[in-house]
């Protein structure tokens, strides 16, 4: 079945100071979206956003739910422009923002629930020092071979972990785990010529064990939000397949922080659809790059400001 549009949503790490100025000034209602969130996670969103310092912009707690928030009004700035999606997807965080596009969860309790997300995240990120690196240039085989060598330990002599955290591409894969065995993991590879390896601007190992306490506290968290079939189908992250069943969809949630983000698989579902267009609702080109990595032949444009808005409306029009 061939589809006209479908939106996908970026994850931590697409965020930067300035992102949202123009869409909030030639938009105002779209102000509000912003002030529902604050209002709701006792947070502020606009001010760090607009005027940052980067730092904190950079901030787990904050970057989670700026981009949260950003998703959600971009998606309504392109429904006034008559633009909406036959189906959604979002990379990590993005899922939190692809439930609300969808249908399938509402917007204060999404809000809520990253909120929450974000914070317990953060306090793993202070307990235990972690890093992600991506590689490039080589298979997710080759990526967990080398991975197989290492079991590795922490600076402290306890046993030390790193995973496979992305798969985002044919030949592009995340890893994560504790940050003395990952960098070790990184400069093994560019020695060997495996691929090459590219440490993340990240606060932590997310998609990883190291996550674990922060999937422990949300248990309860996600127990409890009132999903429902949404109005749009939904593609998960998480397994890379449609939801269908709401309850074993709510138990993939459960451990969505440290189970590995099937990007590749999840673009390929959405590919499969034969979309006139895939667009990235969000700041940033990071998934329009992955899905032309997965697939040349699809279309994907980015709405990240007004300027995209506008053209991605003209293509309508």
């Amino acid at each position: 079945m061939s589809i006209e549009t479908s939106f996908v949503y970026p994850g931590q790490g697409s965020q930067f100071v300035g992102m949202g100025a123009g869409l909030l000034e030639e938009r105002p209602p779209l102000t509000a979206v912003f002030e529902h969130v604050e209002a709701v996670t006792g947070r502020p969103l606009i001010e760090p956003m607009l005027h940052g310092p980067e730092d904190r912009l950079r901030e787990t707690g904050t970057a989670q739910l700026v981009l949260f928030a950003f998703g959600i009004a971009m998606t309504e700035a392109l429904a006034e422009q008559g633009i909406a999606p036959e189906l959604v997807a979002g990379h990590s965080l993005g899922e939190f923002t692809a439930l609300v596009a969808g249908g399938w969860l509402g917007l204060d309790e999404a809000a809520a629930a990253v909120a929450r997300r974000a914070d317990a995240m953060a306090r793993c990120c202070r307990e235990r020092a972690g890093a992600m690196t991506a590689v490039l240039a080589t298979g997710p085989g080759e990526v967990a071979e080398v991975l197989a060598r290492y079991p590795g330990r922490c600076d402290d002599g306890r046993p030390g972990t790193a995973v496979i955290a992305n798969y985002n591409a044919p030949r592009q894969t995340v890893i994560s785990g504790d940050a003395a065995i990952v960098t070790e993991i990184g400069e093994s590879i560019r020695a060997e010529a495996i691929g090459a390896a590219e440490p993340l601007p990240v606060a932590g190992a997310f998609h990883s064990p190291l996550m674990r306490p922060a999937e422990k506290e949300l248990t309860d968290t996600i127990a409890a939000l009132p999903l429902r079939r949404g109005h749009t189908p939904m593609v998960s992250s998480i397994t890379g397949e449609p939801i269908s069943d709401l309850e074993r969809y709510r138990d993939a949630l459960a451990g969505q922080i440290t189970a590995p983000v099937h990007w590749t698989r999840t673009a390929r579902r959405i590919v499969a659809h034969r979309p006139r267009r895939v667009v990235e609702v969000g700041p940033g080109t990071t998934l329009c790059g992955l899905i032309r990595k997965i697939d040349r032949r699809q279309k994907a444009h980015s709405c990240g400001d007004t300027s995209n808005l506008r053209a991605l409306a003209g293509t309508y029009a």
